[in-house]
């Protein structure tokens, strides 16, 4: 009896052991696929969990400060930059939310499209921020006079002397994009953006909130682009767009640019695409809680049409192949 039971426990370490084995490797002695953990309700919670954290810093109104974050930005804050959004006093702490963005990962990360409001043209950025004063859960504007200024660094780039200030925006259609701020000096200053051998200064004097966040803005050329004939680039899906609730994007690889291509029907048609530029087209949905995409790599040629279709994925492996676009 005793030798019987020797036997089946030994027997049942072999099955244990083999078990172990087949869950590690597949027949084809390769390690099996990660299992997708992802659980989004839409492609618009995907971008709301996966945007750049902000940071936050406090100080005295009455002093001011300056701050610099993990990305190299430097951010100045006269003594007495803010007012109340009723136009008065504020005294005590406040609380400055801000995060930076330079990579065109972290651009479509953030759902934050580097083009032009209505006309949708692309613009070559050096980079863009978001910015929110806080005094408690009061919302504070900068005071008249006063400005905040952001300097932007390099980051490895040529200085580029056709730089302008853009802030971001969205009208009535949830159509988004960047517009210059208001030419009307008579009346107040204006965002203005000063080039340094070492870097871009952004001076801003007001806020322009987006829905709950705060201020987007942008160090961009408008001009770069400009140089080049353009086309039509169509964008076509495979799948159902509706069920993956498809988003498309086009990754710019020579330039610092990043743009949203909106649908319509089926298809994602860019009419403003450069000629001879190399892209990768990147499409990103949501079904069934689970994250699918592509990535097409394009060379920009006339009157082009690109199918895609969607292959479920990992947020790891999305991030993964998206920073591979830097």
């Amino acid at each position: 009896m005793k030798k019987q039971i020797i036997i089946i426990a030994i027997l049942l370490l072999i099955v244990v052991a083999y078990s172990c084995k087949k869950n590690k490797t597949d027949d084809n002695n390769q390690t099996n696929p990660p299992t997708n953990n992802d659980n989004y309700t839409s492609t618009a919670n995907f971008f709301a969990v996966n945007a750049t954290p902000m940071q936050t810093y406090t100080f005295d109104a009455s002093i001011g400060g300056v701050f610099t974050t993990a990305n190299g930005t430097i951010i100045t804050v006269p003594a007495n930059a803010f007012k109340t959004q009723a136009g008065g006093a504020v005294v005590g702490n406040v609380t400055l939310q801000f995060k930076d963005v330079y990579k065109k990962s972290d651009m479509l990360l953030n759902n934050i499209s580097t083009s032009l409001m209505w006309s949708d043209k692309p613009l070559k950025s050096a980079g863009m921020f978001n910015i929110k004063a806080l005094q408690g859960t009061d919302e504070l504007k900068i005071a008249s006079g006063r400005k905040i200024m952001i300097k932007q660094p390099l980051n490895g780039m040529p200085v580029d002397n056709n730089m302008n200030p853009f802030i971001f925006q969205i009208n009535c259609d949830t159509i988004n994009g960047w517009v210059a701020p208001p030419n009307d000096s008579l009346h107040y200053p204006i965002d203005s953006v000063y080039v340094s051998a070492t870097g871009y200064v952004f001076s801003m004097f007001s806020f322009s909130h987006v829905g709950t966040e705060g201020t987007w803005g942008n160090t961009d050329n408008e001009t770069f682009f400009a140089a080049y004939p353009t086309t039509t680039l169509v964008l076509h899906s495979l799948d159902s767009v509706n069920t993956n609730s498809t988003e498309m994007f086009l990754v710019f690889s020579t330039v610092s640019s990043m743009v949203h291509v909106y649908r319509y029907m089926s298809d994602f048609p860019d009419p403003w695409a450069p000629l001879g530029f190399q892209c990768t087209a990147v499409a990103i949905g949501v079904k069934g809680g689970k994250l699918y995409s592509s990535f097409t790599p394009i060379t920009i040629t006339a009157n082009l049409t690109v199918n895609f279709s969607l292959s479920e994925t990992t947020t790891a492996d999305f991030k993964a192949q998206l920073e591979a676009l830097n």
